[in-house]
């Protein structure tokens, strides 16, 4: 079924959010101090103690193959999804049924006794029954894939990792309408070092980021990035912990413009600010940042092509705003548990320099009937284009509901519904879409 939306949402008040976000803060802080008093010294998160529990939640991983020191974990799964907009267009909309075979490979090996490299990789492919135009041209990579490599030397802990994924749905886009196909390849590579010193944890790293559009049209986002981080943390007790970070982050865009797309601005960002997690229950966990945010980009305008020629569209050259987010995750009996998080913050845009957003997300694990998982996620976005050829404000509610059963030990079957309707301002693009899935998966 659709989710239409009735009326357009009230308009979201900044301060009466930021209000809210920095008293919800104060009562955990509140909360904490009085419930907890003198704090022992903890085990090293970075030292032999973390490293064994580490291993041991390791050893409950089911890897299934074991080829010398190296465990293995493989599945495949074949699914079938009946999507009523896949072009996500407002009129002239068209429907398919979407064949998606994959896999999954998951790998350990302990090197040493306190070096261990992990290999995560999955791989699919796309064929449509109706539209064969829009089948896959190459093997998707699930946004999970990863290479990461973890060292424990006395209070550091270094980890290494290569993060990697090849993707074409649209839907994760919100700015995106009219289109089939989103297709991407992004990778990201770099290190982090955390520094455990008891009652301060220091954290330092760096990451190499690329966007490889693999879609014609949209290779105006072809970019690199490079970005330094590092948070300071002091662990008030046991369930609290308060802190500071920050990052800069250098985007250069490739520009390649043989296709006569566009061109976007090269931009770097700031981010400084604070967070607070607590455990407010045994059950009950909390996580707040806030802070503030620059970016400054090149130019005050974007450049699009039609045909052969260039138009600028104003757009804003600055953006100074504050960011907040909030995490909260709720076990509420040994059959449910749930996630919900909020949070205001700047993105670079795909039709301008930046889009501002706001959003909502909760998620709901039911554990309720033997060999059987339920979960229901919701979501809501609100966001701005900051200028461009559409300068967009749209607003995005969706929400899905996946059931899974436990056939046999190697044998797990699936289905899900979603549904995602977007509202915008611009004429032609909102757009309604329910997708409805079945899957089978054989984990060897």
């Amino acid at each position: 079924m659709n989710l239409p939306m009735s009326h357009r949402a009230a308009p979201f008040n900044r301060n009466r959010f930021l209000k809210s976000a920095l008293l919800a803060l104060g009562m955990m802080f509140s909360a904490g101090m009085s419930m907890y008093g003198q704090d022992a010294i903890r085990p090293s998160l970075a030292g032999q103690d973390s490293y064994e529990a580490r291993q041991e939640d390791i050893s409950r991983i089911p890897y299934n193959l074991e080829m010398g020191p190296v465990r293995f974990r493989v599945g495949a799964t074949v699914g079938a999804e009946y999507n009523d907009n896949i072009n996500y267009a407002e009129v002239h909309t068209e429907d398919d049924v979407i064949i998606t075979p994959s896999m999954t490979l998951d790998a350990i090996w302990p090197i040493t006794q306190l070096n261990t490299l992990r290999f995560d990789l999955g791989l699919g492919y796309s064929f449509y029954l109706d539209h064969s135009e829009d089948n896959t041209d190459y093997l998707l990579v699930a946004p999970k894939s990863q290479l990461a490599f973890d060292i424990f030397v006395g209070d550091f802990r270094i980890n290494l990792h290569d993060k990697f994924e090849l993707q074409q749905d649209p839907v994760q886009e919100g700015a995106l309408s009219n289109v089939v196909s989103y297709g991407r390849f992004e990778n990201t590579a770099g290190v982090s070092v955390l520094w455990d010193l008891n009652k301060i944890l220091f954290q330092v790293g760096y990451d190499h980021y690329n966007f490889i559009a693999t879609d014609s049209q949209f290779d105006y986002l072809d970019r690199n990035a490079d970005s330094i981080g590092g948070s300071l943390a002091y662990i008030v007790n046991p369930t609290i912990t308060v802190g500071a970070e920050g990052n800069v982050v250098w985007t250069r865009y490739d520009n390649n413009t043989s296709n006569q797309a566009g061109i976007l601005n090269d931009n770097e960002e700031y981010r400084a600010g604070g967070f607070a997690e607590a455990a407010l229950t045994n059950n009950l966990k909390v996580r707040v940042a806030g802070g503030y945010q620059w970016l400054n980009f090149d130019q005050n305008f974007v450049t699009f092509f039609f045909g052969p020629f260039p138009i600028k569209f104003q757009d804003h050259k600055d953006s100074q705003d504050y960011y907040v987010n909030g995490l909260l995750t709720h076990r509420i009996n040994a059959q449910i548990s749930q996630t919900l998080s909020a949070g205001h913050e700047t993105q670079l845009g795909v039709n301008s320099n930046f889009i501002t957003l706001n959003f909502v997300r909760h998620a709901v694990s039911w554990n309720i009937i033997r060999s059987t998982l339920l979960t229901t996620e919701f979501f809501f976005e609100d966001a701005e284009e900051s200028g461009g050829p559409i300068a967009e404000h749209f607003q995005r509610l969706g929400g899905a509901v996946t059931l899974g059963y436990q056939l046999t030990p190697h044998v797990t079957l699936g289905v899900r519904y979603q549904g995602t309707t977007k509202d915008s301002d611009v004429f032609l693009r909102d757009y309604n879409q329910n997708r409805v899935s079945v899957d089978g998966t054989y984990s060897f």
